[in-house]
């Protein structure tokens, strides 16, 4: 009989996992606390994570932080005013399901967290709530690729719920075990960025690299000096994982079915596979995304080139803002263009894409002409080379309609949404059809 895991049972497993050393120069440590208080921190969390207020999910971040921590990271200079705020309550409450269920809607986890801290009283520790932290959007509009950059969240023990009986243990915004459905288990790595997925999308990143480029009407050998600072080589992942990003938020569930370029709507073998009850034949967010990208890559080389100046004249900054405005507005268009992919996934059936992100059609349904294998991996490595097997009728019709169609189409990679905003992705290696379960998606928070 499976045996599940509670609260009471991650501590020794914590204790494994755990880095209580200074990820950064100037932070203090960030040890566990005793067991005894992170069983009664996780008891809470996890019991109010099953509770609702109003009929609104209780969803946190809460951080064990003592009031003598700072909350920003040290800086050799003090400036004007430090991007994350603490809010002392007038007065410390104790730290209960109650407590917590009734301060959870005001306190929306992509920006604010909860402040506990344990006060020694007599031979015990209690638990108190003493403050709210605004940590502001930054970070959250960072991991979903809308910004370049953000402010961490202090370096300390966070317990994050965005689900019914689901919690994050985190070091600041950097996950380290979740408690799912009784189990332990721990974010691989992007699957984007290493392993068979990421070998999937390798020429497609490449080949619309070198569009960008050309787009530009910049001298080849003047932007690869300049190669590690325009970050083009991530601007196709990210997209991609925006897209994901979308899809999850809007919490219906969803199948984004991706194919090489080479493969045309009309195609055989794609037609054999699946049925589309939508064409919808655009090249829209690969147009979109090149045009992005070769602004960027345009103001990056005027950028550099002001720079390297002691005068800059006035129109030579007049052409950067304009490269500038020009960036921010493309970006944008980029963004929709993944909004509306997204969207897409609203109606039953898979979207289907190729890799340099021309849409094919949506509303597919995958279709089974041979038998194929029975067995699904999941993948315990970003290489898909380790894990353990599982049959194909323990999942529902939209995770075996995608095992099949990355089967029959190999080359392919299917990403699968749940509804509760889960995102999964599978594909075929060898003669295996591997999945990989829980990944990191953008910048991995405590609230993913």
């Amino acid at each position: 009989m499976v045996k599940h895991k509670y609260p009471r049972d991650l501590y020794l497993i914590l204790r494994r996992r755990w880095r209580g050393e200074p990820l950064s120069e100037g932070w203090p440590r960030a040890d566990l606390p005793e067991k005894a208080v992170l069983d009664e921190l996780l008891d809470v969390c996890y019991h109010a994570s099953l509770m609702t207020e109003e009929g609104r999910p209780t969803n946190f971040r809460v951080a064990f932080i003592s009031q003598s921590v700072s909350v920003s990271p040290p800086r050799q200079y003090p400036i004007p005013l430090e991007p994350i705020m603490r809010y002392p309550l007038g007065q410390p409450v104790p730290f209960t399901v109650e407590k917590l269920r009734q301060l959870a809607p005001v306190a929306d986890p992509r920006q604010v967290m909860i402040a506990v801290e344990a006060v020694k009283e007599g031979n015990q520790q209690r638990l108190y709530i003493y403050a709210l932290i605004d940590v502001g959007m930054a970070l959250w509009e960072m991991g979903r690729h809308e910004r370049i950059s953000g402010v961490a969240s202090p370096s300390v023990l966070v317990v994050a719920s965005t689900r019914p009986g689901e919690l994050s243990i985190c070091r600041g915004d950097h996950p380290v075990i979740r408690l799912r459905g009784g189990n332990v288990v721990s974010p691989l790595r992007s699957v984007l960025y290493r392993g068979p997925i990421a070998q999937f999308f390798a020429d497609a990143t490449d080949q619309l690299i070198e569009e960008a480029i050309q787009r530009s009407g910049l001298p080849t050998s003047r932007i690869r000096r300049n190669e590690q600072d325009d970050g083009r080589d991530f601007a196709h992942l990210n997209f991609i994982e925006y897209i994901l990003l979308c899809t999850a938020e809007l919490r219906h569930g969803g199948a984004l079915l991706f194919v090489p370029e080479n493969i045309a709507d009309n195609d055989s073998r794609l037609l054999e596979n699946v049925s589309l009850k939508y064409r919808l034949p655009s090249t829209r967010p690969r147009d979109a995304l090149l045009t992005a990208m070769a602004v960027r890559l345009e103001h990056n080389d005027l950028y550099e080139q002001l720079h390297e100046r002691s005068r800059v004249s006035r129109g030579q900054l007049e052409d950067l803002e304009a490269l500038d405005w020009n960036q921010r507005k493309y970006e944008d268009t980029a963004r929709d263009a993944a909004r509306f992919i997204a969207s897409l996934t609203a109606v039953d059936g898979a979207v289907i894409l190729t890799d340099k992100l021309r849409i094919i059609g949506f509303g597919g349904e995958v279709r089974v002409s041979a038998p194929g294998t029975d067995t699904i991996y999941h993948a315990t490595n970003e290489a898909g080379t380790q894990g353990t097997a599982a049959p194909f009728i323990s999942y529902g019709t939209r995770h075996r309609s995608s095992f099949r169609f990355v089967e029959g189409m190999h080359p392919a990679v299917a990403f699968i949404l749940s509804q509760d905003g889960g995102v999964k992705a599978a594909t075929q290696v060898g003669s295996r059809v591997v999945m990989w379960s829980y990944f990191e998606v953008g910048y991995t928070m405590a609230f993913s």
